[in-house]
């Protein structure tokens, strides 16, 4: 995604710059090259396209094969001459860069794109763009907060690393650099976690009213044995027991169900009196 105005174009380059620590206009002769970490060819396919229509030089890409950065050597940007390299480094560093909310958006897509990642979402949200000194990383991180993020520092092997961890976040900065492909990812799985989740409270919610239920029966029917193998059941009132003997024979019935074997059938509270009244006589009889 290549932006359409000149301003974002150069924001975009500039986090190019920032990353490999070459922003700022040098006191002396500007370097003309810069070394890219990243080694994706999509990435340095989009930073010649930017030089091209940002300042209309066309930029030398070759591999930097006396080092390695992950598994494979890094790329150096090189540009055609001294006055180029002047011209790119100055507009780049120019205090303006940073002002408009386009820029901003465009500026950390570049920075993303030189120097981050996002994790697994199947495991954790977690974006993250590691940067060559904290100067650059604070620079990152101000500039996420100014567009609405929570963004982090951390220190990690020499290395400042600026963050994410909250999904919502990392979402909305995916989206404003365009970074569709993990946009629709990261929601994807969200989504179907969220759905995981729910699934799971309700289930594990069902389960323990289910263990509920069947605690209850289970009381309920010693509580009617007890009576009825101790003589209990002579005292008692003809609804009493005919709620004893018809749960007694529908031991895995719930309360509902056992109303309506009952003559006249009756509701689910009144089975529930019915069969605490029978609880709370064994409970008598036994001296509790």
């Amino acid at each position: 995604m290549i932006p359409s105005a000149r301003h974002c174009q150069i924001a975009e380059i500039a986090a190019f710059l920032e990353m490999a620590g070459l922003r700022r206009p040098p006191g002396e002769k500007p370097d003309r090259e810069f070394v890219l970490k990243a080694d994706s060819e999509e990435t340095v396919s989009l930073l010649f396209t930017l030089f091209q229509r940002a300042y209309n030089i066309d930029v030398v890409l070759s591999r930097d094969e006396k080092r390695s950065y992950g598994r494979s050597s890094p790329y150096i940007i090189r540009m055609p001459d001294e006055e180029s390299a002047r011209v790119v480094r100055q507009s780049a560093a120019h205090r303006s860069v940073l002002q408009m909310e386009c820029c901003k958006t465009a500026f950390l897509r570049g920075a993303f794109l030189a120097g981050g990642s996002v994790s697994d979402p199947e495991k954790s949200y977690h974006l993250e763009i590691v940067c060559q000194n904290e100067e650059t990383a604070e620079l990152i991180r101000s500039t996420m907060q100014r567009i609405g993020t929570d963004a982090r520092i951390v220190l990690r092997k020499g290395n400042s690393v600026v963050y994410l961890k909250e999904g919502d976040q990392i979402l909305y900065l995916l989206g404003g650099m365009g970074a569709s492909n993990s946009f629709l990812n990261i929601e994807s799985v969200r989504v179907l976690k969220e759905m995981r989740e729910r699934v799971n409270r309700r289930v594990n919610c069902e389960t323990a009213n289910l263990g509920k239920t069947i605690a209850s029966a289970v009381r309920q029917i010693e509580d009617i044995r007890f009576l009825r193998d101790n003589g209990g059941f002579r005292d008692l009132p003809e609804g009493l027991r005919e709620m004893a003997e018809v749960r007694l024979e529908y031991p895995d019935a719930p309360l509902a169900e056992l109303g309506m074997y009952l003559d006249p059938p009756i509701g689910k509270s009144g089975v529930n009196h019915r069969l605490r009244k029978l609880s709370a006589l064994a409970a008598e009889q036994r001296g509790e």
